[in-house]
């Protein structure tokens, strides 16, 4: 079954169309990785699933992007309700440096002023970091600041942030790209068990973990999207010469 469906979508900045006609189903709670040499527009199109592209300067978006049966860029759609559907985690950790694990894991309530017991916000805490696989690692830590955990903890505690106001989908752009191989490795395992819940859309320059962790693969250059299809056909079968070259490393 298809949670997001993007028909006929283009997106530019300023006067440069940076997405060319793109056409696109996700899965639900399936890990769809998407591929690509750097500047094809893979992180654009992360930004159109939840409406924040068009908050850059002289951004704009042309096209329909379906949540559901939901058409997101409808006039009458609130963009921070999607945001609240579709959440993000970005390539660096971004944690509020000001306040502690506890109240960064529930930053979302706290900025929109959403009041809710102890107790539900205790359980909303413990809930969001067992499922990004840091509970037992910080769960004696809540009133420690970010800077007292590794990057590739702080990562972990952004992902629990960002499940912790129940998302359906969870976009995630380079989640690793500036980590150690062991922090990679759990957060790849973390994104795994995930699925059962929540459907990933994942931006990686990294061939080997979109082979690793992904059910899809959607390979896009130049702004268009070449090839979609399940992970183990578009590495070992892929239907277009372009995709094949670039798997292959004749460029990228």
């Amino acid at each position: 079954m298809d949670k997001i469906r993007v028909e006929n979508l283009n997106a530019w900045f300023g006067n440069m169309r940076v997405l060319k006609d793109i056409s696109l189903s996700i899965k639900e709670r399936q890990i769809t990785a998407i591929i690509g040499p750097s500047g094809c527009g893979k992180t654009t199109l992360l930004r159109c699933f939840n409406r924040l592209h068009e908050l850059s300067p002289g951004a704009r978006v042309e096209g329909k992007i379906f949540l559901d049966d939901l058409n997101i860029y409808n006039k009458n759609v609130d963009p921070v309700m999607v945001r609240r559907r579709i959440g993000m985690v970005f390539q660096r950790p971004n944690l509020f440096n000001h306040m502690n694990l506890y109240d960064n894991v529930i930053a979302g309530y706290i900025l929109n002023n959403k009041k809710l017991p102890k107790e539900e916000l205790d359980k909303i805490v413990e809930e969001s970091l067992k499922l990004a696989g840091i509970w037992d690692e910080v769960k004696n830590r809540l009133k420690d600041y970010p800077s007292a955990l590794s990057g590739g903890q702080q990562q972990r505690v952004c992902i629990a942030r960002a499940l912790a106001v129940k998302p359906e989908v969870l976009l995630m752009d380079e989640p690793t790209s500036a980590l150690d191989p062991i922090s990679t490795y759990r957060i790849e395992e973390t994104i795994k068990e995930l699925k059962e819940h929540i459907t990933i859309i994942i931006v990686t320059h990294n061939m080997q973990q979109a082979a690793r962790v992904s059910d899809y693969t959607a390979f896009m250059y130049m702004g268009e999207l070449i090839e979609v299809g399940p992970t183990p056909q578009i590495f070992t079968n892929p239907k277009q010469k372009l995709t094949e070259d670039y798997i292959t490393g004749k460029f990228g």
